[in-house]
């Protein structure tokens, strides 16, 4: 797709980053957050695999550092700026530094916000500086190394392709139920999270977005199809490996819903030319609004409590 930037995928970001907003804000908002939920972190992996573009003459090594300029610096960055907040303010109420100080470090290092799957009686929580969300930009990451490999050994084959993403998709399932731990860098959820890459891809290929929009009929029954099987699978958390009832149907489930979201994201960008410029933007920055986006919201609530309070 070359590097010019395409706006309704700028549009379909716009879409996933406001809906992590506003689940993020603890509203619920019936089936909007549900629907929504489903969602909100696969669109990112499939547009990623969308926009993927193979170039075998590039050495593995080159994209990888590529990768990382991407996407680790600005973890990094973004959670050692958490990470000096967090430690000031402990600094200024406690008057003292001490080993706890320094703990925030082990989750910026483990990338993961606990250790045990969310449903866990007792758990270890890493991530507690408001910097949670960030576990996307390792896990997308992984996924891409892990992608690009698959590229390399099918030779750009998308059919081979296909195959060696369903052998990488039953070693995902196996490593979830037989591993007890979360894994760093969210290492198991981005083996999974490859097989959303690989829709992508196939998706970006044969233009299937632009086809489908075409074809109300079909939209309505992927619609449908969409709020069926997300009720059926029931309520998903990528983050701590919870993908409801059946990691295959979320599959689907996410497939779909992004699918739909990137669907939307056409329309605007064909008829609602200022939600699309708007839109577009926001899609261009979702990094920061990812990665700073509850700080902005701890601020807020600080601000509100001074406000009533005088």
């Amino acid at each position: 797709m070359g590097e010019k930037r395409i706006v309704w995928m700028d549009i379909a970001k716009a879409i996933g980053i406001l809906v992590v907003l506003v689940v993020h804000t603890g509203a619920g908002l019936g089936p909007v957050t549900f629907l929504g939920g489903m969602f909100y972190m696969p669109v990112f992996f499939v547009l990623a695999g969308m926009t993927f573009s193979y170039r075998p003459e590039e050495p593995f090594s080159v994209f990888v550092k590529k990768k990382a300029r991407r996407l680790l610096v600005p973890y990094f960055g973004y959670n050692l700026f958490l990470f000096l907040v967090f430690f000031l303010q402990n600094l200024l109420q406690t008057g003292q530094i001490s080993g706890a100080s320094f703990s925030p470090l082990l989750g910026i290092l483990y990338s993961r916000y606990c250790l045990l799957p969310g449903n866990a009686v007792s758990n270890v929580y890493f991530m507690q500086i408001l910097n949670t969300p960030t576990w996307f930009l390792t896990c997308l990451f992984v996924s891409l190394v892990v992608f690009r490999w698959l590229m390399d050994i099918s030779k750009g084959d998308l059919r081979k392709l296909v195959i060696l993403n369903g052998g990488l998709l039953v070693f995902a399932v196996l490593l979830h139920y037989l591993c007890p731990v979360l894994l760093p860098w969210s290492i198991d959820t981005a083996l999974y999270a490859v097989s959303f890459l690989a829709f992508g891809k196939a998706a970006a290929s044969r233009e299937l977005v632009e086809k489908i929009y075409q074809r109300p009929g079909i939209l309505l029954l992927l619609a449908v199809l969409f709020a069926g099987l997300s009720w059926l699978n029931g309520t998903v958390n990528m983050s701590v490996a919870s993908y409801g009832r059946s990691m295959i149907l979320y599959l689907a489930v996410g497939a779909l819903g992004s699918l739909l979201c990137m669907e939307a994201a056409f329309f605007v960008e064909k008829h609602l030319p200022a939600a699309a410029k708007a839109g577009a933007w926001v899609g261009r920055h979702t990094m920061p609004v990812l990665c700073l986006h509850l700080l902005g919201y701890s601020v807020i609530g600080v601000v509100l409590r001074v406000v009533r309070g005088l």
